[in-house]
Formats: C-alpha cells, sequence, structure tokens
C-alpha cells in the first residue's frame, strides 16, 4: 500500500520536474557503467587455496577452543556466567605435500603443485595451549574450582597447574 504512494509521488515529482529526470537518468547511466567497468579477477590474479575451505585461522582457533571450553564448563553444576581466556604456543603450521626423487648422488623434495599455483596441503597442526584462566561464578569454592580445573586438563591435555580458575564478580 506504501509503495503505491511512494510510487505516485515520485511519478509526480518526475512529471513536474524535467530536470529530476535528467539527473535520475544519469545516476543510473553511472552507475550501470561502474558496474560493468567492475570486470571479474583474471585466473592468475586468483590467491591460491592452500587448504579445505573451511580453513580454520589462528584466531578463529582460538575463539572456537574458547567458546567450546566455555560450553562445557557452564553445564558443570554450580558453574555459571563463565569466560576463558586461552594462551597459545606460536602459530599454526602447515605441512604440504611433497614429492621426493632420489639420485646416485642426492634426493630432491619439491612440493606437490595443483593446477598452476596451488600447493596440496597435507595436513596442519595447530598451535599447543600454554595456558588457561577460566572466571566463572562458582570459581570460588574449591570442590568447583577442582572440578572446572581437572574438566579443562582433561579436554586440552595439559597439568592442572597450567589452569587457574577464580571467581567471577
Amino acid at each position: 500500500m506504501w509503495i503505491a504512494k511512494v510510487k505516485e509521488r515520485f511519478i509526480e515529482a518526475v512529471k513536474k520536474s524535467p530536470k529530476l529526470t535528467v539527473y535520475l537518468c544519469a545516476a543510473a547511466v553511472c552507475t550501470a557503467a561502474l558496474l560493468l567497468m567492475r570486470a571479474p579477477p583474471k585466473a592468475e590474479e586468483k590467491p591460491a587455496q592452500t587448504s579445505a575451505p573451511a580453513e580454520i585461522t589462528e584466531l578463529s582457533y582460538e575463539r572456537c577452543l574458547e567458546a567450546e571450553l566455555e560450553e562445557i564448563i557452564s553445564k558443570i553444576q554450580g558453574v555459571s556466567d563463565v569466560s576463558v581466556m586461552l594462551t597459545l604456543e606460536g602459530s599454526d603450521r602447515r605441512i604440504y605435500a611433497s614429492d621426493i626423487s632420489e639420485s646416485d648422488s642426492k634426493t630432491e623434495s619439491k612440493t606437490v603443485v595443483i593446477g598452476s599455483k596451488e600447493a596440496l596441503l597435507q595436513s596442519t597442526e595447530y598451535p599447543k595451549v600454554m595456558g588457561v584462566l577460566v572466571v566463572c561464578r562458582g570459581g570460588g569454592s574449591a570442590s568447583i574450582r577442582e572440578k572446572v580445573v581437572n574438566a579443562v586438563s582433561t579436554v586440552l591435555n595439559i597439568p592442572a597447574a597450567k589452569v587457574y580458575v577464580t571467581n567471577a564478580k
């Protein structure tokens, strides 16, 4: 209903002002020209994909671990309002497939390339968790702290001494 009113007002404005018609036509032509000038990138200019489409960046890996820990810790009886912070060692390491050729005098290793410039990713090693801070309601209780520390150290396979749990305000 309101679209019809807007359309009627627009038509009336265009009929009253020929300049408005010229301006609208010019704007349409400029918009079309800009859209046509934006050419898709050439095949050579596309960045090479080095892994699966669902590649996890270092930051998203850290955030994903934190979110999973927050979710599972919040399910422990007596725990609520959980916040988790992780410390990671270094960054992720990508291991690319290589083709090894041996001759009498030397061994040569070349990275396997797919297509023109795309290296074949064999695996990714994510950084090791160095420490975990958990802030939660209920963290003031010794029994709750013990449950949270045990859960985190078990899930991440790190010593309990690298997990600190404290009470939230």
